[in-house]
């Protein structure tokens, strides 16, 4: 998921489509895929659901301190 990686970065799907070398559509087109396949039906959603995600295969969880 390098394109959410990229959009979590670079703050915004445009900065994100520079940031790749891609055009903002097809960036559009990648992360409405994600949303798909994770159910989400926001990128805000997607990078929440995706973070915790993450969260769990490193072993931590957002409660951790």
């Amino acid at each position: 998921m390098a394109v959410v990686a990229a959009v979590i970065v670079a703050g915004s799907e445009k900065a994100a489509a520079y940031r790749l070398g891609r055009s903002h559509s097809t960036v559009k087109d990648q992360l409405a895929n994600a949303r798909s396949e994770v159910g989400a039906a926001t990128t805000a959603q997607l990078v929440w659901i995706l973070a915790t995600r993450l969260a769990e295969v490193e072993g931590t969880s957002s409660t951790d301190g």
